[in-house]
């Protein structure tokens, strides 16, 4: 039976609350975060044990800035325990790199807050239902904060004993809120000792780490006394602990460092186990590293911690719960509340913004300039790659349209064919919200939100701005952010490239861009200007335009010490007095190439076999060359294999092809065997010049034909095979 509905609930006034007044601003200015009802929430507050009295709740926000949004309520009263946790399938995996935010709410009470909340990843075998061991009033001691052991029991002599009130293989990360400080005489079975560490410090709120359920984490005091029954006097030994904190973070000259009635940003970076006989991962957590009133990044304050994965994980998952947990009491009370932003990585997920211009069949990129009524399709993509979790589901934007496009129609596609029907009379001025009706998974992988219109029809120049949206989900938030553009007037000058707008060339070659400028018929009635054509070359504006042809035409020459190795862009705009045309992009990659020129007939010189061995010399046709045109310092290897050598009734001819240089003969058998390996001079390649392979060989070098004893009579042929190969630098 689940205890509680772990739905949404709104909130309505409550007298019995700490502060009310607190509680309202704090749902008021709320951030976004996750949604966290339905099937596919990643988080719970649901417990399973009627013991369990966890009082925390999701809640409504009411911040104008963020429809819709979920709050996680922790505690609104005094003596309250509130925990909620991931469900299965939800894990932290300890074997990844993971990372999580949240925002985290103290309250404002300062010195009376209390007592604080921590977030843990644990394998307790309660599941949902783990926190620490209830006091005789049957509640969760306070400085427990939900996770730590219980220190309740003042004859307990054993630190092992202690880690076992609290939850099981664990590590926890505490947001304190009140100093527990109690010592002396009454301080054992009192759970008012957890940090001592900080009794002669000005420590106060602060935040640091350690394991709950392991008796490493605890140092204990001891109070011994001598309790008289009648004349007999017997030793008293009570026991009280405090928790060693790991990795703190607070600032001694603010004692409510915490509670200030400001939403804080926590973001936790998880670094598994270098190798599997490491049993230590290494958590990062950064604190207040977001501005809660403009989401700008801060620096914040950080601290890393060794973590031991097996008091997390002694059975080797490879996973663990994540939440939080959190508590008052009735002298020291705080509204403590939680949006989690980002749960630990679940889901692989991309998301793209891309606007088209379908009337020029390009993709618009920032700054990049369309023309009035131009068709455009401007589009939001959400792509499932992958992740334990099934479904990325509750995909909720909130969209800002760019300014200055007619839209004419909206629709959601999905991967699987479905079409959902956006209707444009939902927009409020720019603004749209577009739930995602179907889950993203394995089987509909990807969703786009598309709308489609015209660019406005503008008298002057316009620039239209960026725009950034936000969306949010079981797992994710996130920001879709369009291109900022320029509108134009209506085009009078029309550019187009005739030539091939992508095309490769070897280093040090010229080449020519050719393209048309057409004028409209109403300007070319009223236009007498004449027209150029303006050319960049990777961002550089060349100095002189070219002037375009009385047929409109015109031709861009390029020589080879204007192009780079690599990639070149070069843009071509015409204009004629306040006339501008469209730009267009051409792409001109100067790689180089390797090339062979070989024969496809040679002889070896006629000669009468004898039986005997023998050489002959080359005849007719070898002239073989190498081309490299990829700079100097570029390398090749020529290399050739042979077929046997057969006459006209079928007999082999025994013997082979030899290559001969002043060092000795290599046989050329049925295997490449290199032959010549040859490094491009920087003059080479500065002159394009041709390496003539066949140019170096004399009477002596190059290739022969090696007859073998034995060999008859006959006219034989064979077949020689090149290959000609790039040799890494």
């Amino acid at each position: 039976m689940a205890v509680g509905t772990g739905g949404m609930t709104a909130q309505a006034a409550d007298a019995g609350s700490i502060n009310q007044a607190d509680y309202k601003k704090a749902l008021e200015t709320a951030p976004m975060g996750i949604v966290m009802d339905g099937e596919d929430a990643a988080v719970t507050t649901e417990k399973t044990d009627s013991q369990n009295r966890s009082k925390a709740e999701i809640v409504s926000g009411n911040n104008p800035s963020v429809p819709n949004g979920q709050v996680v309520s922790m505690t609104r009263h005094q003596s309250e325990y509130a925990s909620i946790w991931s469900k299965h399938g939800s894990e932290f995996e300890l074997t990844k790199p993971q990372t999580t935010s949240m925002w985290l709410y103290f309250g404002n009470q300062y010195s009376a807050s209390g007592e604080g909340m921590a977030f843990a990843i644990h394998n307790d075998a309660r599941g949902v239902n783990a926190m620490p061991e209830l006091n005789k009033k049957g509640s969760v001691p306070g400085e427990t904060l939900g996770v730590w052991p219980s220190d309740t029991v003042r004859t307990q002599g054993e630190a092992a004993d202690l880690a076992k009130r609290g939850i099981q293989n664990s590590w926890a990360l505490e947001f304190d809120t009140h100093q527990n400080i109690k010592s002396g005489g009454r301080a054992a079975g009192q759970a008012d000792s957890f940090d001592l560490e900080f009794e002669n410090s000005k420590v106060g709120d602060h935040i640091a780490s350690n394991h709950p359920g392991s008796s490493a984490s605890f140092i204990q005091h001891v109070d011994s006394g001598v309790l008289w029954t009648g004349n007999t006097p017997i030793n008293v030994m009570h026991y009280y602990y405090h928790i060693q904190h790991v990795g703190m973070i607070g600032d001694k000259s603010n004692s409510n460092y915490l509670s200030n009635g400001q939403w804080r940003h926590l973001t936790l970076k998880w670094q598994p186990a270098n190798h599997e006989g490491n049993s230590y991962g290494q958590m990062t957590y950064v604190f207040d590293d977001k501005d809660p009133k403009t989401g700008e990044r801060l620096n914040g304050r950080e601290q890393t911690v060794n973590v031991n994965v097996n008091t997390i994980d002694p059975d080797r998952n490879g996973k663990a719960r994540w939440g939080l947990a959190g508590t008052t009491t009735t002298k020291f009370a705080s509204n403590q509340l939680v949006v989690f932003e980002k749960a630990p990585d679940l889901i692989d997920g991309k998301t793209t913004t891309t606007l088209k211009n379908l009337t020029r069949k390009k993709e618009v990129k920032a700054g990049d300039e369309v023309f009035a009524k131009d068709k455009l399709e401007l589009s939001y993509q959400f792509n499932y790659q992958d992740g334990q979790q099934a479904n990325w589901a509750n995909i909720q934007s909130y969209l800002k349209l760019p300014t200055d496009i007619d839209y004419d129609k909206a629709e959601v596609t999905y991967s699987n064919g479905q079409v959902q029907n956006i209707s444009l009379d939902d927009r409020q001025d720019q603004s749209i919200n577009v739930f995602l009706a179907e889950k993203l998974n394995k089987d509909v992988a990807t969703a786009s939100i598309r709308f489609t219109g015209r660019a406005a029809a503008v008298d002057d120049r316009r620039e239209v701005a960026s725009t950034t949206s936000k969306y949010t989900s079981n797992v994710m938030i996130g920001e879709l952010t369009t291109p900022d553009f320029v509108i134009n007037p209506s085009q009078e000058l029309t550019l187009t490239v005739t030539s091939d707008q992508h095309l490769s060339l070897p280093v040090n070659e010229a080449t020519t861009i050719t393209g048309q400028v057409d004028l409209d018929s109403a300007a070319t009635l009223a236009h007498d200007e004449p027209i150029w054509v303006h050319v960049t070359i990777n961002g550089k504006v060349q100095k002189e335009p070219i002037k375009v042809a009385e047929d409109g035409t015109f031709k861009v020459t390029l020589q080879a010490n204007q192009l780079q190795k690599g990639d070149n862009v070069i843009e071509v705009v015409a204009t004629s007095g306040e006339l501008r045309s469209n730009a267009e992009e051409v792409t001109i990659s100067c790689s180089g190439c390797l090339e062979l020129t070989a024969p496809s007939d040679v002889s070896f010189e006629s000669k009468q076999l004898t039986g005997q061995r023998q050489e002959l010399k080359r005849g007719d046709g070898w002239e073989l060359s190498v081309q490299d045109t990829r700079g100097a310092g570029s390398k090749w290897r020529l290399s050739v294999k042979a077929a046997t050598f057969v006459n006209e009734v079928g007999d082999h001819l025994l013997g082979k092809p030899v290559y001969a240089t002043r060092e000795g003969k290599t046989p050329i058998e049925k295997e490449m065997t290199p032959i010549v390996t040859h490094e491009t001079t920087k003059k080479q390649a500065k002159n394009h010049n041709v390496y003539g392979v066949t140019d170096d060989w004399d009477h002596q070098t190059g290739m022969f034909l090696s007859i073998d004893d034995g060999a008859t009579t006959g006219n034989y042929q064979g077949e020689l095979t090149w290959s000609l190969d790039d040799v890494p630098s």
